[in-house]
């Protein structure tokens, strides 16, 4: 290849018109979002073009915000107003990550100087027996959680009275599995009822087992992600400090309603002793 020092900048030259560290420029060849205008066969040297700087700068300024590297290719590929929604998409979800951070840290903080601040929550033991429930099973992540259990109530509520039943006690939640910023569960949304129904549509009806119950009662503050995890582990903990087993998936009791000022719920488990089995 014909190549003039007027036309291509070796890898140290490009790397200090761009502020980014020659291993960053070789990592980003790896990674494919920043390929070098040519690269000797030979030594391997790699050589970028003027008009790169640009793009350079641009992969520098994303990643000093922290841009995820996949973002960031999806950025450099995409048309301007395409590019813009991305990133603000990240900013979006940026803000988002450090609300709950703020909430967060201060509780974390304080823990470090306190013993186990989910025994610190009192548990409470009821026996229930068997409930037929309606309920409907979606996959979401945190973020999404409360607009998908409003549109499932409402849904819900609907169909039963459309049945000419009645819901006989507040709403729950069964989180199947794992609910988080990556993680989509499901949950189980449900409303307990007097009878079994026929099951239509997306809607199921069931019986839930009876037995007893280990609950904390959350309010307010304690109710908001991350902080009710603090009432899963209480209610966990009690259950494996007295010997017990738990069963199934846990429960979440959804105690307030929309137009309530102030978040009230409960976190229950069922669980069993070992002479019950």
């Amino acid at each position: 290849m014909n190549r003039s020092g007027r036309d291509l900048l070796p890898i140290g030259s490009f790397s200090r018109a761009t502020l980014l560290s020659v291993k960053a420029l070789r990592l980003y060849d790896q990674l494919g979002i920043l390929k070098p205008a040519h690269t000797d066969p030979d030594s391997g040297y790699r050589y970028y073009r003027p008009g790169q700087l640009r793009e350079a700068r641009l992969i520098r300024a994303m990643r000093q915000v922290g841009v995820p590297i996949a973002t960031i290719r999806q950025v450099l590929a995409a048309e301007p107003e395409d590019a813009e929604r991305l990133l603000s998409d990240y900013l979006h979800d940026l803000e988002g990550r450090l609300a709950r951070a703020r909430r967060r840290i201060p509780a974390l903080i304080s823990e470090l100087h306190k013993e186990d601040s989910a025994m610190r929550l009192e548990v409470e033991v009821r026996a229930v027996d068997p409930q037929p429930i309606v309920s409907v099973t979606h996959r979401t992540t945190v973020d999404g959680l409360d607009d998908l259990i409003r549109a499932s109530l409402h849904r819900l509520y609907e169909l039963v009275e459309g049945r000419g039943v009645s819901a006989v006690g507040p709403p729950f939640g069964i989180y199947h599995g794992p609910l988080a910023q990556d993680e989509d569960g499901p949950i189980e949304v449900c409303v307990p009822v007097g009878r079994e129904l026929i099951p239509e549509g997306e809607m199921e009806s069931r019986t839930l087992s009876g037995g007893r119950l280990a609950c904390v009662t959350l309010e307010g503050e304690e109710c908001e992600f991350p902080a009710v995890l603090n009432g899963y582990d209480a209610v966990y903990d009690w259950i494996e400090h007295n010997s017990y087993e738990p069963l199934d998936a846990p429960l979440e009791f959804w105690l307030s309603g929309p137009a309530d000022r102030q978040r009230k719920m409960e976190v229950c488990w069922r669980f069993r002793a070992p002479a019950d089995t």
